[in-house]
Parts: structure tokens; C-alpha cells; sequence
């Protein structure tokens, strides 16, 4: 079979098109700028507000400056808010880009090839197999195999396909033709078997197409994290409310009683209109003070931070929303081969039935080497390079090289075959002279042998057995895997092993553990991070590795997955936190350990790179999938580890964690601002008559700063002290590891420092209504940026780490300097004045005790955690 030639690949793409999906439709700056600002109903009420202000100032009634400046203000914002969801974008386009790169065999001049799918073209012959992912309609010509039809009818029953003779391809019109014994469709997955199929449809033009295309543009559920952070929003927005109408009817009861009913009406109707306006404008600014807008932003772009720090520590987050659920993560239930292991298996040894080493010029070697060539999925490419198949197929297949390999095909036609499954734990083929070929579990083949070849078959008795499985237990404590090769007479028969086999061998390859993984787990178990080793190996191997690696040690719980199936689900959740391993682990063990795991409250993440790992992949609470797994399992993963490596894992749950921190972080800082801008906005007009800040100012201090700090705190690095914390439980809310008692602490010194300026003798220093305002303005800009510094790191040194978030330390400068800026240069725009020296350190003298209280609480926390013996 030679498949096209590299000609006919171009007409053929030329004549029906690219097998590459439309990507969905970028939006464009405006687009983002309209969503911006129309919507959100309080913005659009300030600018009408605004633009009657530039009204009643054209006929004298009022001052362009504030105004233009609110106008100015709400500029500002949209530009940064454009200028991140256009990064965000153009990200998440990059994430697609590096997700939807699938690759697959074709066979094109007679050679096999691995293309991207996106360079499929109508008439290509593709090579296809168990776990893969089918990439275009078309049909099967070689081979046997079942589909899982889901994707495209959502029925899961598999769907059994083999060739038909003289098949003449034509498009599909009826949903009839998904179950058809042919018909292959993209998006469909391959459950078992493998062949060939001819491409008959590609890209827009096949039947799961139009659905894909449809699909890329939806917007993906909202996540736990988002649900609550939108529940939070909507709480204060509430409360904002009540604040924003009590605090206009005080405004408007102080105007009146100011200057009393007729003289506050005898101005003119616009006069009046226009002190509504103001009255209304203070209002409206408090609801927006309320609510923390930057909450969302800086969610977007600690995400975005998240999944490009995490490509370089080989971490693919495909679904990034799941990147703050790794800080829930309190169990990893975790495969061997290839993630606590390097993944690249070498043989080491071949061993006869009687536990010699084999002699590579013998008869018993002739056949090892036949089954070797012929019952395995690996092979040979065009370079010479072993390619295909699992880790086992390819290592074994180095004992063969390419020419012998290709004559030993060559000679030996198959003409069955039945594919490794672990439900099954060997594959076997037949071969055109009558003789089948097995290769799996030594547990499983030696039973059914009744005779082993060494130069000639002899009997294979019970005490033979005994003695080899011995052998073979000895070779697993030593952490090596040991696959068994036996031979027959006759066809093979699917699923069904016959007891007649002749035994040839035992070939030992070892997959050493990763000299990375040892530090890791020990990271995790510092972290409060329960390991489980699942493995398809034996049990002695399993346990050599975990140890290794140390996940287990003395006194842990080790166990078979007979023995985990015998147990009942109430043992099962007994036994859960001293559980560390489970041996010959089947797919439907991953899903009940997990699903019986999460019973308990445990968040769970799993990994796993086979077709039958998905549906644990897909409940466990973050999927990790494996760059070199199946597309099936990518498909379910949340993650997939670019280098299958555990300590990956590990960094991604830091990552995590790094998020969740900088998200309360931020609202440690944001929300003392938007508290006690609500309590004095409602206190003060009662106190002291007039409005505590005029609207401009409290949307440059909320607004402004809310852009600015979330870049200030979405920029703070993992910090090693987090990996020292236990998980976050789940169900625990936004507001974590005391994070209340924090906010609560802040807002009183907030509110208290306030009182202290506007009614103690410090009160005197401002003599004029705008240099009161003006300080009220000034103090609180400078007080949030003091209560940043403590909040950042619980040490009480507060330049711990500084060095590592510069950012914080140049926008902390920049807004004491801004604000000094504004009110001393620009004043008059924000209905703010310029103040002397002495005023200013009054203002940055009072500023700095928010410092002195936060090292306050430090200290008493440490002090408490000494008397209790935590530290």
C-alpha cells in the first residue's frame, strides 16, 4: 500500500480544502472598549451624568473639570482594560494553537509518515489504533476495530468496524451511517484494534465540522472559583446600593438644611437639576467603589501568568480554569511508568524457563525474536527509528534491528491479531504458517503453558513454574518488569488464552525512577499532599518503585487490585489515608478510588495516559494528562504534562496555590478600600454635612487602583512558604487562612484613622473644605499602598521577597507619587488643592500606621503560634 504521492496530497487539497478547523473570530479593540463601557449600567450612568455636567457647565451652571475628568477617568480604565483583554486573547489563541496540535500516521510514497491532522487530505490511507482520535470522515479498508461514537450522537455503546470489499465511498446523509460497519467519523475515538481508513471528507466538510467550529466559540462553564468570586460581587453591589441611596438622601437632607427648602429651590430649575446631578453622581460613585471590578482582571491575569509560567515548567493547562483548583489538590493518585519513572525502557535480560539467560544463537532465540517482530504495535519509520506502539513494544523491539525486523515481517504474514488490552494483559497475533504469538502478564501466559522451549520443547511442570515465578518475583524487587512470550499452534481466539502454549521467555526491562520525583513527593507530603502509586505493574515492582520514589515506606498500605476489589466501599474510605499503593490497577479501580476519595471531602487529582484512564481523568476533581498519552486521555485531562514527569505535578499544585494567594491578596488590599469607603460615605454626610470624596476621586482610588494593584499582586511569584501550608478545604469559600480577621483588622484601622484626621487635632491643619477633602483623598490612596506592603508577605520583615516582584515596588512609588502629582498639580481638575509639607507628613505620619498595626498582628500571631507549639 504507497497511500498519494506528494503530488496528488497537493491537487487533493486544492480540490476539497484543508482538514483545518476556522479558527473563532478574533475581537477587535472596540469591540472590547463598547463591552467596557456600555456593559456596565453604573458607568453608563456616569457618563450621561457627565455629559449633563459639560451641559450645565456651558451655561455657567457648573465646572468643566469634573466632568472631563470622570470622562478622563473612565478613559483610562477602558484603555487598560482593553490592553489586558487583548493580551488575555491573544494568549488563549497561543493555548489553543499549542492544544489542538494532533499528529497521526499516513502512509504517502509508500512510506510511513506522522503529519499534523490539520495536513490530512481526501484520499490519504491513515494508520489508526486503539486510544486515538479519528481526525476526518472516511471509511476502513484493513483491520478490525470498535469506535466510541459519542462525540458526534452521544451514544456510548461501541461500535464494531471492519473493511467490506469493493466499498465505493460517499458522503453520509443519514445519522444510520455512524453505526454502519465502515463509516468513520472525526471526533469519534478508537476503543480497540487498529487498521487502516482512506479520508473521504476533511475539515468544514465532515460531519463533526460544523459542530467543532460551533463549539470552539462558546464560553466555557463558570468554575467554582468564578461562581463565588460573582456571589461576592453581587453581595457588596447590594449593600453598595442601600449605601449609594441612604448616602443621596443625606446629601440632599444636608443641601436643604444647609441653606434651607426655598433658597435651595430658588436657583433655577437647571440649578437644581444640577445639584440632584452631583448628589446623584456621589452616589453612584459609591456603588462603583463597592464592588472590587478589578477582582475579574486580575483573575484573568493571574491566569494568564499561571499558564505561561506553567509552559515553562513543561505544564499545558488546557482548561486554565482549573489552574486555582490545584490549590485544593490533597490527594495525586499517580501512574508509574513514565511520570515517576523516565518512560524510556530498557531490556536488560532474556531468560529461558528455567531462569537461564537466553543464548542469542539458538532455535528458542529464533522464535523470541519472531514473536518479538510480529506480535507487537512498534515498528521501524523511514529513518530507522522505532516508532508506535507502547514503552514495552518499543523496548523490546531494540533486541531486533530494522532489516531483520522487516524480513521477519515479510516472511510471516499476519492474519489475526488481537492488541494489548489491560483488561486482558497480553496481545497475541497469528501469522500465515499457522502459529500464534502471545506477549503479556507472566502471571497470565505461564499458567496456560504446558511445555517451554530451551533447544527443544519439553515439559513445563508445576515445580518449573514455582521455580520461574520466583525468579521473576526476585527480578521485580529490583524494580524490573518482566513480560512473558509463549507460542501456539492453531488460530488465535479473541480474549480467550489456550492452554496448550509453549513457554519462550522472559525478557526483564527496566524504567528507572526519576531522580527528580524522591524530592517532589517529599515536597508533597511537606505540603499535606497524600501520593498513590496505581500502576498496571505486579505488585513487587509497585512497591519497588514507591519506595524508590518515596511514596512508601514501612507500615503503609500496599495493596493488589484483587484485594481493592474485594473490599467494600465503606473499608475502602477506612483505609484511604494510609493507602500508597495499588498494583495491576484496572481502569475501573482509578474511577471508584477516586469517586470514593471525593465521597470523603478529598480533592483529587489523577493522571493518566491511556484510553481507559479517561473517565477517572475526567471526575477526578484536576485531570492530568500525558504529552505522550492517548488523545483520548488529553481529551479528558484538565493538564497535560509535556514531559510526563511527576515533579511537574508538584509545581503545578505551587502554581495553584501561588494563584489562589494572589487572588486573596488582592482582596485583602481591595476590600478595606471598598468597606470603609461604604461605612464613611453613609457616616460622614450625617457627621459633617457635604460628601466625604467627590465621585472623580473615588473612581481614580477605585477604579485606577484596582487596574493597577492587580497587576502589583498578580505579578507575586510561588513562594516556598506555600508549599509548607496544608491544602485549602474545599467548600472553604474565597476567604482563607484567616483572611477575614485580616480585611476586618484593615478596614477598623482604616475607618479609625479617618476619624483621627477629621476629628482630632490634626483636623486643623486642613483649614478650607478642599484641603479636608483633599486629605481625605491623598490618606487613603497612600494607606492602601502601606496595608499592600502586609499584605504581600505574613513575614514581618515587609521587603521579604520584594526583590522578586519589582512591579509592586514601582507601582507602589508610582501611586504615592501620582497622588502627590494630582493634588498638587492638578488639583483643580479633581476638586482636590495643593497642600504644604507639614500637611503631607501629617497625611503619610498617619498613613504608616496601618504598617505599625499589621507588624502588631504579626507578632501576636507569632507569639500565639509559639505557645502552641505550631513553630
Amino acid at each position: 500500500m504507497k497511500g498519494l504521492t506528494n503530488e496528488q496530497v497537493k491537487m487533493s487539497r486544492e480540490k476539497y480544502g484543508s482538514n483545518k478547523l476556522p479558527e473563532p473570530k478574533l475581537k477587535k479593540w472596540y469591540e472590547f472598549a463598547i463591552e467596557n463601557i456600555f456593559g456596565d449600567k453604573t458607568l453608563m450612568l456616569l457618563l450621561a451624568l457627565s455629559a449633563y455636567g459639560i451641559f450645565a457647565a456651558v451655561f455657567g451652571l457648573a465646572s468643566f473639570s469634573e466632568p472631563i475628568m470622570v470622562i478622563l477617568v473612565i478613559s483610562l480604565c477602558t484603555y487598560i482594560g482593553v490592553k489586558m483583554a487583548l493580551g488575555i486573547q491573544k494568549s488563549t489563541q497561543e493555548l489553543r494553537a499549542k492544544t489542538s496540535t494532533r499528529y497521526c500516521d499516513v502512509i504517502r510514497d509508500g512510506q510511513v509518515q506522522t503529519i499534523n491532522k490539520d495536513n490530512l487530505v481526501v484520499g490519504d490511507v491513515v494508520c489508526i489504533g486503539t486510544g486515538q482520535e479519528i481526525y476526518a470522515d472516511g471509511y476502513i479498508i484493513e483491520g478490525k476495530i470498535s469506535v466510541s461514537n459519542a462525540a458526534i450522537n452521544g451514544e456510548s455503546k461501541e461500535c464494531q468496524k471492519i473493511p467490506i470489499n469493493g466499498y465505493v465511498y460517499k458522503k453520509s446523509t443519514s445519522t444510520d451511517d455512524f453505526t454502519n460497519q465502515n463509516s468513520l467519523f472525526a471526533g469519534t475515538t478508537i476503543l480497540s484494534g487498529e487498521g487502516k481508513m482512506i479520508v473521504g471528507e476533511v475539515g468544514v466538510n465532515t460531519i463533526n465540522g460544523d459542530t467543532l467550529v460551533k463549539m470552539q466559540t462558546l464560553e466555557p462553564p463558570k468554575t467554582a472559583l468564578q461562581i463565588a468570586i460573582d456571589k461576592l460581587c453581587d453581595t457588596i453591589s447590594r449593600y453598595g446600593t442601600i449605601a449609594a441611596v441612604v448616602t443621596f438622601i443625606a446629601l440632599m437632607v444636608t443641601d436643604i438644611a444647609h441653606i434651607g427648602f426655598r433658597e435651595y429651590i430658588n436657583g433655577g430649575v437647571l440649578e437644581v437639576i444640577q445639584k440632584i446631578a452631583q448628589n446623584i453622581s456621589v452616589a453612584l460613585t459609591i456603588i462603583v467603589a463597592a464592588v472590587p471590578e478589578g477582582l475579574p482582571l486580575i483573575i484573568k491575569l493571574v491566569t494568564k501568568q499561571n499558564v505561561k509560567t506553567m509552559e515553562r515548567f513543561n505544564i499545558l493547562a488546557k482548561n486554565p480554569n482549573k489552574i486555582p483548583e490545584l490549590a485544593y489538590v490533597d490527594l495525586i493518585c499517580t501512574d508509574k511508568t513514565g511520570t515517576l519513572t523516565t518512560g524510556v525502557m530498557t531490556p536488560t535480560t532474556v531468560i529461558d524457563g528455567y531462569g537461564n539467560e537466553v543464548d542469542q544463537g539458538t532455535n528458542l532465540w529464533d522464535c523470541i525474536k519472531q514473536n518479538i517482530c510480529l506480535n507487537n504495535s512498534a515498528t521501524y519509520d523511514a529513518e530507522n527509528n522505532i516508532t508506535g506502539g507502547n514503552s514495552i513494544d518499543r523496548a523490546i523491539l531494540k533486541y531486533v534491528d530494522f532489516t531483520e525486523f522487516f524480513d521477519i515481517q515479510k516472511n510471516n504474514k499476519i492474519i489475526m491479531k488481537q492488541v494489548f488490552q489491560s483488561e486482558y494483559k497480553y496481545s497475541s497475533c497469528t501469522s500465515e504458517s499457522g502459529i500464534s504469538y502471545y506477549k503479556g502478564a507472566p502471571e497470565k501466559l505461564i499458567e496456560h503453558c504446558s511445555k517451554m522451549l530451551i533447544s527443544e520443547p519439553v515439559a513445563f511442570n508445576k515445580q518449573d513454574k514455582e521455580r520461574l515465578l520466583n525468579v521473576i518475583k526476585s527480578m521485580t524487587k529490583k524494580s524490573m518488569r518482566c513480560i512473558a512470550l509463549a507460542m501456539a499452534n492453531g488460530n488465535i481466539v479473541e480474549n480467550t488464552l489456550p492452554d496448550d502454549m509453549v513457554f519462550l521467555g522472559i525478557i526483564g526491562v527496566v524504567d528507572p525512577v526519576r531522580k527528580e520525583v524522591p524530592q517532589a513527593v517529599q515536597i508533597a507530603h511537606e505540603a499535606g499532599i497524600q501520593v498513590i502509586e496505581i500502576t498496571g505493574d505486579c505488585h513487587e515492582t509497585a512497591v519497588a518503585v514507591a519506595t524508590e520514589a518515596c511514596i512508601y515506606k514501612e507500615g503503609d498500605l500496599a495493596l493488589t487490585n484483587a484485594q481493592f476489589e474485594a473490599m467494600s466501599d465503606d473499608e475502602i474510605k477506612k483505609i484511604i489515608p494510609t493507602l500508597r499503593v495499588i498494583s495491576r490497577c484496572s481502569p475501573n479501580t482509578k474511577l471508584r478510588l477516586v469517586s470514593l476519595a471525593q465521597e470523603l471531602g478529598r480533592s483529587v487529582g489523577m493522571t493518566g495516559d491511556g484510553t481507559n484512564d479517561s473517565p477517572a481523568l475526567k471526575k477526578a476533581d484536576v485531570g492530568f494528562g500525558m504529552e505522550a498519552g492517548t488523545d483520548v486521555a488529553k481529551e479528558a485531562s484538565d493538564i497535560i504534562l509535556t514531559d510526563n514527569n511527576f515533579a511537574s505535578i508538584i509545581r503545578g499544585v505551587e502554581l495553584g496555590r501561588t494563584f489562589m494567594h494572589d487572588i486573596m491578596m488582592f482582596l485583602e488590599f481591595q476590600l478595606p478600600i471598598n468597606f470603609s469607603l461604604l461605612v464613611l460615605s453613609i457616616l460622614f454626610p450625617i457627621l459633617s454635612g457635604g460628601a466625604l470624596l467627590a465621585s472623580v476621586q473615588i473612581l481614580i482610588i477605585n477604579i485606577i487602583m484596582d487596574s493597577l494593584n492587580s497587576l502589583s499582586f498578580g505579578g507575586e511569584p510561588p513562594k516556598a512558604e506555600y508549599m509548607t501550608e496544608n491544602p485549602i478545604k474545599k467548600g472553604s469559600g474565597l476567604f482563607i487562612r484567616g483572611a477575614k480577621k485580616r480585611i476586618t483588622i484593615s478596614t477598623v484601622t482604616f475607618i479609625v484613622l479617618y476619624g483621627i484626621l477629621m476629628f482630632s487635632p490634626v483636623s486643623k491643619l486642613f483649614t478650607t473644605d478642599v484641603e479636608a477633602m483633599t486629605a481625605r483623598f491623598a490618606m487613603l490612596c497612600i494607606m492602601s499602598v502601606c496595608n499592600g506592603f502586609g499584605i504581600r508577605t505574613e513575614h514581618i520583615n515587609l521587603l521579604n521577597g520584594l526583590k522578586n516582584n519589582k512591579t509592586f515596588v514601582y507601582i507602589a512609588a508610582g501611586i504615592v507619587l501620582g497622588t502627590i502629582a494630582l493634588c498638587n498639580a492638578l488639583g483643580g481638575l479633581i476638586q482636590a488643592t495643593a497642600m504644604n509639607m507639614s500637611q503631607w507628613i501629617a497625611i503619610i505620619g498617619l498613613s504608616l500606621t496601618v504598617i505599625v498595626v499589621d507588624v502588631i498582628r504579626k507578632l501576636f500571631i507569632k507569639g500565639e503560634n509559639k505557645n502552641h507549639g505550631t513553630i
